[in-house]
């Protein structure tokens, strides 16, 4: 079967299909997906049904995987486990479990690892199970958000540094770290306006996890991180309905995604997801 692409959304997010799994991925099949991830910034393949092993190979495709932090379920490996089945026994956790409470802050929009020093270039997800309705993964683009403002508005946001922090963004919850914890992040600093160094393209840094302009006020630095989040989501918005073996890639750049909401005390949901670094 050819591979041939589907674009999902008319200004990101594009859909690859024909990719057979069980081949090796050729350099021209590589070079097909790093051009769709530079160009859409979000990138479906369906059917990879991948384990923790295949996912690792397949993830270096884009560079270095990172370990996790903090309370993730998955903390101290190279994944982000978002699920609501505990490991060890195989059984679905109650919703009043710290574990939980962690991913609630998966619903709001954010960019992983912009708390970091060292942010990511993007975030591989791979659906290991997946409820029957809901938690579908929802993304919007800070590129295109960008690129639909004013030359005035684009040189003033690219003199700006932002703040991330994920102790800011969990507290917002109700997530509480331990003192342990917490101590494993900083404050970390970014300029607002990203480069993509493969086509020029330019982006913005923001999400939940930033809460302050750097020189600014609190107050100012708080409404130009909201607004900036609200016109990212009213420019448009794809839903992914997850279907097993899917895999999703997603710039950390460049677009905002969230989690949306499943009866996690009736359906089962294991969603595995790797990190790579800037």
């Amino acid at each position: 079967m050819a591979i041939t692409t589907n674009p999902l959304h008319e200004n990101f997010a594009l859909e690859i299909i024909g990719l057979n799994p069980e081949q090796d991925l050729s350099s021209d099949v590589k070079a097909l997906i790093l051009k769709a991830f530079n160009d859409h910034s979000v990138v479906v393949i369906r059917n990879l049904f991948m384990d923790d092993e295949s996912q690792l190979r397949f993830s270096q495709i884009f560079g270095e995987v990172e370990v996790s932090l903090g309370a993730n379920p998955s903390s101290g490996t190279k994944f982000a486990r978002q699920s609501n089945i505990d490991i060890a026994s195989g059984t679905i956790i109650p919703p009043d479990d710290r574990r939980m409470a962690y991913q609630k802050g998966n619903y709001l929009w954010h960019m992983d690892s912009s708390f970091k020093d060292r942010s990511s270039l993007c975030s591989i997800l791979s659906a290991r199970e997946v409820p029957p309705e809901g938690g579908n993964t929802e993304f919007c683009s800070t590129r295109h958000l960008f690129e639909s403002m004013t030359a005035e508005e684009q040189d003033e946001l690219d003199a700006l540094t932002i703040e991330h922090d994920i102790r800011f963004s969990r507290a917002l919850t109700g997530f509480a770290y331990t003192e342990q914890e917490a101590a494993r992040f900083t404050t970390a600093s970014h300029k607002l306006v990203r480069t993509n160094p493969n086509n020029a393209r330019k982006s913005l840094l923001i999400g939940i996890h930033a809460w302050r302009i750097t020189g600014w006020s609190e107050e100012r630095g708080r409404e130009l991180i909201e607004s900036l989040n609200d016109r990212a989501e009213s420019l448009g918005v794809y839903s992914h309905k997850w279907l097993p073996g899917d895999v999703v890639i997603w710039d950390n750049q460049a677009c905002l995604h969230r989690a949306t909401a499943y009866d996690t005390t009736k359906y089962r949901r294991l969603m595995q997801r790797t990190t790579i670094a800037l």
